[in-house]
C-alpha cells in the first residue's frame, strides 16, 4: 500500500476500534436514562456482563469467517455495517425514550460493536501500522471507560432518586460514532478493488471459535459467581482453577504457539482488574496512552511472553501489599506500570493468524473473576446481628487485598500453563502453520522474539 493509504487505515482503525470498544464495554446511556425505572436500570446492569460476552463472541466469529473468505472488501463492508447499526441505535436513543428496554438496546450495541472489532481486525491486522492502530484503539477504549465508570445503581434502587445515582456519560458521543462511520466508509471505498489477501479457504477453522466460546462462558460465569459469593475461600479457589484451566484449554486449542497471547492476556486482565484505579482523572489518559505506546514499541523489539507474565505477577503482588495504602503515588505508579505492561503484553507474543490475535486481544473486555470479586469486596456482604431490641442488618467489609492475591494466583497458573504449552508445542514456521490452519498469516505490530 502507499504511505497515505497506510496512514489513513491506521487512523481509521484507531478511531473505529476505540468507538466500538467503548460501546462494548460500557452500558448504553442517554440524557433520559436517569429517569428510567429502577427495574430497567437494574436489568441492564445485571445483563451487562452477558452482553459484553456476546459481543466478544461476535467479534471472534466474524474474524474467523471473514478471514476464511479472504476478502478485504467484505471485511471493510462488514465493519461499515456494524458502525451503521451502532450509529442508528444511538440516534434513535438520543431522540426519545424507545419502546424497548435499555437492556435490549445495550445488547444491540454490544453485538454491533463486536462485529466492528472482528471485521476491522480481519481487515487491518495483516499490516503493521494499521495493526498498531487497532490494538491501541482497544486499549484506549478501556482507559476511557475508566474515566467514565459504570454508574452506581444502589441509590436509584434504594430511594428511587435516579438523578442522584445515575449521571449520563453519553459514551461514546454521537460525534465520535459519526466520525468513525465516515472514516470506515472512506476505507471501504478505497479498498473496493483490493485483491484478497489469500485465496478463500473451503475449511472453516473451528478451533478459535471453540476456544472463544469456552473462554467467554466460563469467565463470565466465574465473574458473576464471585460478585455474589466472594466470601467463600472454596468459591475463590474454584474460580482461580477454572480461569487457569479454561485459559490453558483455549491456548491448547489454537494451532502452534498462538495460545501464548491468550495466557498473557488472561493474566494481564486478572491483575488489571485488581490494579486499575476505580476512576481515573481525564488528564491521565494521554499519559497512559503514551506509556502504552512505549510498551507496544518495546514489545515488538524484545517481546518475551514469559518475562511479561513474571512482570505482571510482580505488579499483582505489589497491588496486594499496598491495597490499603492511600498514597496517590502508589496508585499512579501502579496505573502507569499496568499501562506499560498492557502494551508490552499485547505485542510480546506473536499469533500467526488474525482470528487468534483478535480472540486474545478482546479478552480485556470480558469481566474477569477478579473484577467480580473486587465488586463484592467493595460492597461487602450483609450480616444479620441479634440485639436485645431487634435484628440489625449491617454491612461487613471484606479484605481489600483479596482481589490482588486472587489475580496473582491466576498469573502463577498462567505461567505454568505457558511453560506446559511450550513443552508441547515447538515453534513452527509461518508457512507450515498457515498450511495446517488454512488461514492467512497476519503481520502483527512488530515481530516478537522468543524468550
Amino acid at each position: 500500500m502507499r504511505p497515505y493509504q497506510v496512514a489513513t487505515e491506521t487512523i481509521t482503525a484507531l478511531v473505529a476500534t476505540t468507538v466500538a470498544g467503548l460501546s462494548l464495554a460500557m452500558p448504553i446511556d442517554f440524557g433520559w436514562t436517569s429517569n428510567t425505572s429502577a427495574l430497567q436500570l437494574d436489568l441492564m446492569a445485571y445483563t451487562l456482563p452477558r452482553a459484553i460476552g456476546a459481543g466478544v463472541l461476535v467479534a471472534m466469529i466474524s474474524a474467523v469467517l471473514i478471514t476464511t473468505l479472504g476478502s478485504i472488501v467484505i471485511a471493510w463492508s462488514t465493519a461499515l455495517g456494524g458502525l451503521l447499526a451502532l450509529t442508528v441505535n444511538h440516534i434513535f436513543g438520543h431522540e426519545s425514550p424507545p419502546v424497548g428496554a435499555l437492556s435490549t438496546m445495550n445488547f444491540i450495541d454490544a453485538l454491533a460493536s463486536g462485529l466492528v472489532l472482528g471485521a476491522l481486525g480481519a481487515a487491518v491486522l495483516h499490516h503493521r501500522l494499521p495493526a498498531y492502530g487497532w490494538t491501541l484503539g482497544v486499549i484506549t477504549s478501556v482507559l476511557l471507560g475508566s474515566v467514565s465508570p459504570i454508574p452506581h445503581l444502589g441509590g436509584a434502587l434504594k430511594d428511587g432518586s435516579g438523578d442522584s445515582a445515575w449521571e449520563a456519560m453519553d459514551m461514546p458521543p454521537l460525534w465520535m460514532l459519526e466520525t468513525a462511520l465516515v472514516l470506515v466508509a472512506i476505507g471501504t471505498l478505497s479498498n473496493r478493488n483490493r485483491k484478497p489477501a489469500e485465496r478463500p479457504s473451503i475449511e472453516l477453522p473451528l478451533a478459535p471459535i471453540l476456544a472463544g466460546v469456552v473462554l467467554v462462558l466460563v469467565t463470565v460465569a466465574s465473574a458473576e459467581w464471585l460478585s455474589r459469593h466472594g466470601d467463600s475461600f472454596a468459591g475463590v479457589g474454584l474460580a482461580v482453577l477454572t480461569t487457569v484451566a479454561t485459559a490453558l484449554i483455549a491456548a491448547m486449542l489454537l494451532p502452534g504457539r498462538d495460545g501464548e497471547l491468550v495466557l498473557v492476556i488472561v493474566g494481564l486482565a486478572a491483575v488489571g482488574s485488581a490494579a486499575l484505579a476505580a476512576e481515573l482523572p481525564a488528564w491521565t489518559i494521554p499519559v497512559a496512552v503514551a506509556i502504552t505506546v512505549f510498551g507496544m514499541w518495546y514489545g515488538t523489539r524484545r517481546g518475551a511472553p514469559m518475562t511479561c507474565l513474571v512482570l505482571i505477577l510482580v505488579l499483582g503482588l505489589f497491588t496486594a501489599m499496598t491495597a490499603d495504602s492511600e498514597w496517590a503515588v502508589l496508585t499512579v505508579g501502579g496505573t502507569a506500570a499496568l499501562a506499560w505492561l498492557t502494551g508490552y503484553g499485547l505485542t510480546s507474543a506473536n499469533p500467526r493468524f488474525v482470528p487468534n490475535r483478535v480472540l486474545a486481544t478482546i479478552i480485556v473486555f470480558i469481566p474477569s473473576a477478579v473484577l467480580g470479586l473486587r465488586d463484592y469486596v467493595a460492597r461487602g456482604h450483609y450480616a444479620m446481628q441479634d440485639s436485645s431490641r431487634a435484628v440489625v442488618c449491617t454491612v461487613v467489609s471484606e479484605d481489600t487485598s483479596a482481589p490482588a492475591w486472587t489475580a496473582s494466583l491466576i498469573v502463577i497458573g498462567c505461567i505454568v500453563g505457558l511453560y506446559a504449552l511450550r513443552r508441547n508445542r515447538s515453534a513452527a514456521t509461518p508457512e507450515a502453520e498457515a498450511s495446517a490452519a488454512g488461514t492467512p498469516v497476519t503481520e502483527p505490530p512488530g515481530s516478537a522474539a522468543a524468550d
